[in-house]
C-alpha cells in the first residue's frame, strides 16, 4: 500500500472477493491492537493511532493507546484502511512502512484486524560540530544531510535536509527514520578575500609583494564530507538504527581558491557563443555519490569591460561549469557547459565548450480529450537524479529553453491528472528507445503522445497456499532498462492482496519479494534470477486483470 504526503493511502485498492455474498452495510468490525517499540517491544502507552479508509480517505477514526499500548477502534465498515501511528519520538510512521509502501488492513468477515502488533519505529538524530583546522567553530556553516536508498530501483544518495551551524558551530539533524546517511559541509572562511576582475590591476612592480601578503586570504573549503573527506567516494556512511544519537564532527581546512576566468567576445572577432554577456556568470556544481551535481559555495563573480569575468572563491577540484543562453542583439546565444578539473588560474573559451540542449516538443492525446489543470513533461536525468518540468500550453506545446539541458539519459514523464501516461516518444536531434531518451546536445525536438491507462492488475500474493502480508510486488516491463516510467510497485496488505494501477498496454512480469527494500528492482541483472519465477502478464486497453504471484526471498 502506497503512503502519501497527508499520510493518507491515495491509491484506492480494490477488494477482491472474500466471501460469496457482500456484507450488509450495517456489519461493522473493530480493528484493534498494541503498539510497541520495534526494538525493545515494550507498550507504548499515549501513542495517537488513526486509521483511514482507502476508498474514502475522508473518513478516518483516532484513539490514544492505554498505558498498556492497546488501542481499540469500534463500528469500522469492511474496507481496505491505512494504519499510522505517532508519538513523543515517534515520528508520524505506517503499519510496517518502507518508504512511502506500508501495509494496508483489510478489514471484513473472517479477516483478522483485532490483532495487531503495531511495531513503532523510534526517532534517531545526527549532531555535530563543525570546525577549522584550527578547532575553531565554523558558524553559518550549511550542513547537508543526504540519505542513500533504493526507492527509485537502483541505489541513490539524494539531500533530505540541510541546516545552518549555530555560533557554537553546532549542527542537529533529528526525527530521522533508520536508514544510510551521509553529512556534508560547504563553508566559506569568514577571513577570506579574493582579488576581482573589477578591481584595479596590481603595478607590475608591486605584483610579488602583492601575491605574497594575499596568500593566505585567497583560500577557500572544499566541499567536506563526514569524517573528513574532501571527495564524496571517501565519505564514511552513518548507518542509523531505531532510537540512535550518532555525532559526526567535521573538521574542514583551508586551501588556495581557484581562479575561474571566462573569455569575453574579443571586439574584432567576438562573434557566436564567445560573445556572452558581462554581467552573466555562470552556474558552478560538483558531482557527489552517483552523479548527483550540487552547487558549489563560492564568492561572488565580477566582469570587466575590457576583457572577462571572473568567478573566485571555490577550491580545486572537478566541476561541472554551465552557462545559459543570453539574449544578444535581439535573439539568444546558445547555453554551453564544461565539465573540468580546475586549480590554480584558469582561463575558460566558452567558444569551445560543448553547448546544452534546448528542448521543445508538442504532446497528442489518444483517443482522449486533454484532462483539466495544468500538465507538465519531465525529463528526469538518471546520473544526477535531477528534473527538468515544462508546462505543455493549451495548444500542446512545451519549451525547456529556460532550462536547459545538459547532455545525458533522460527518462520522460508527465505529472498530469491520475490515469494519463506517455505512451510513445519521438525525437529529432536525440535518440530515442522506448521512454528513454540520450541528448547529446543542441536543439531537440520531441514528438509524445499520450493515453488514458485504466488497466489495472489486483492480485495475492502467496506463501504456499497462504496469503502472505508485507511483500514488495513489482510490475517489470519488457525492457527494464528503457522503460523506467513503466514500473509499479506496491505492498502486499494484511490478507496478501495488492493493486497495480495505472499500467500501460503490454507484456509484463510481476514479482513478489520477501525483504526485497534493499534490491535495485530496476536493474535488469538485479532482477533476472526472479523473473523466471514471476507471473506473466499481457495488459491490454482497460483490462483488470486477477492474479496470484508467489512469493520469493
Amino acid at each position: 500500500m502506497i503512503a502519501r504526503l497527508a499520510l493518507v493511502l491515495s491509491f484506492s485498492l480494490s477488494l477482491a472477493a472474500q466471501t460469496t455474498s457482500a456484507p450488509k452495510r450495517s456489519e461493522t468490525y473493530h480493528v484493534a491492537g498494541v503498539v510497541v517499540n520495534s526494538i525493545t517491544n515494550q507498550p507504548l502507552g499515549g501513542v495517537k493511532v488513526s486509521i483511514y479508509r482507502s476508498e474514502s480517505p475522508e473518513y478516518s477514526q483516532h484513539t490514544n493507546t492505554g498505558a498498556d499500548g492497546r488501542f481499540g477502534l469500534a463500528g469500522v465498515p469492511a474496507g481496505k484502511y491505512t494504519l499510522m501511528g505517532s508519538g513523543l519520538g515517534y515520528r508520524a510512521q505506517g503499519f510496517h512502512q518502507h518508504g512511502d509502501y506500508f501495509i494496508g488492513i483489510a478489514v471484513g468477515p473472517e479477516l483478522d484486524s483485532e490483532h495487531i502488533l503495531f511495531q513503532l519505529v523510534a526517532d534517531a538524530r545526527i549532531e555535530g560540530s563543525i570546525t577549522n583546522e584550527e578547532g575553531e567553530a565554523v558558524r553559518n556553516a550549511n550542513v547537508t544531510l543526504y540519505e542513500r536508498n533504493h526507492d527509485t530501483g537502483r541505489q541513490q544518495t539524494r539531500q533530505i535536509t540541510n541546516a545552518a551551524t549555530d555560533d557554537r558551530g553546532h549542527y542537529l539533524f533529528s526525527h530521522l527514520g533508520p536508514g544510510t546517511y551521509f553529512v556534508a559541509v560547504s563553508a566559506r572562511p569568514w577571513y577570506a578575500q579574493y582579488q576581482n576582475a573589477d578591481q584595479p590591476p596590481v603595478p607590475a612592480q608591486d605584483a610579488p609583494r602583492f601575491a605574497e601578503e594575499r596568500t593566505p586570504l585567497d583560500v577557500a573549503y572544499p566541499m567536506t564530507f563526514y569524517p573528513s573527506a574532501e571527495d564524496s567516494s571517501g565519505a564514511a556512511p552513518i548507518v542509523l538504527h531505531p532510537g540512535d544519537r550518532i555525532t559526526a564532527d567535521i573538521s574542514v581546512r583551508a586551501v588556495p581558491a581557484v581562479h575561474l576566468r571566462l573569455k569575453t567576445a574579443d571586439p574584432q572577432h567576438g562573434q557566436g557563443r564567445r560573445n556572452i554577456a558581462t554581467t552573466a556568470f555562470p552556474r558552478v556544481s560538483q558531482r557527489i555519490f552517483e552523479g548527483a551535481l550540487v552547487p558549489v559555495m563560492s564568492s561572488q563573480g565580477s566582469c570587466s569591460p575590457n576583457g572577462g569575468c571572473d568567478y573566485t572563491g571555490i577550491a580545486p577540484g572537478r566541476y561541472v561549469i554551465e552557462m545559459p543562453s543570453m539574449p544578444s542583439g535581439g535573439g539568444k546565444h546558445g547555453g554551453w557547459y564544461k565539465e573540468m578539473d580546475l586549480s590554480g588560474t584558469v582561463e575558460l573559451d566558452p567558444g569551445e565548450s560543448p553547448p546544452l540542449a534546448s528542448v521543445t516538443g508538442a504532446m497528442q492525446f489518444e483517443g482522449t480529450s486533454r484532462p483539466p489543470g495544468r500538465i507538465y513533461v519531465v525529463l528526469a536525468e538518471r546520473n544526477s537524479g535531477e528534473d527538468f518540468a515544462a508546462e505543455v500550453t493549451p495548444k500542446g506545446t512545451f519549451d525547456f529553453s529556460e532550462m536547459e539541458v545538459r547532455p545525458g539519459f533522460y527518462d520522460v514523464a508527465i505529472n498530469a491528472a491520475q490515469s494519463y501516461q506517455i505512451r510513445s516518444v519521438q525525437a529529432t536531434g536525440a535518440k530515442v528507445t522506448a521512454q528513454t531518451i540520450e541528448i547529446s546536445g543542441g536543439a531537440v525536438q520531441l514528438a509524445l503522445t499520450t493515453a488514458r491507462t485504466r488497466a489495472s492488475i489486483n492480485g495475492t500474493v502467496t506463501n504456499g497456499d497462504k496469503a502472505f502480508p508485507g511483500a514488495m510486488v513489482v510490475l517489470v516491463p519488457q525492457d527494464p532498462m528503457h522503460n523506467l516510467t513503466l514500473f509499479r510497485r506496491d505492498q502486499s496488505d494484511s490478507d496478501g492482496t495488492f493493486t497495480l494501477r495505472e499500467v500501460l498496454p503490454g507484456s509484463y512480469t510481476v514479482v513478489a519479494l520477501q525483504n526485497g527494500w534493499e534490491l535495485d528492482w530496476a536493474s535488469p541483472s538485479a532482477l533476472q534470477k526472479y523473473l523466471k519465477s514471476g507471473t506473466p502478464v499481457d495488459v491490454t486497453g482497460d483490462s483488470k486483470l486477477s492474479i496470484k504471484v508467489q512469493l520469493q526471498r
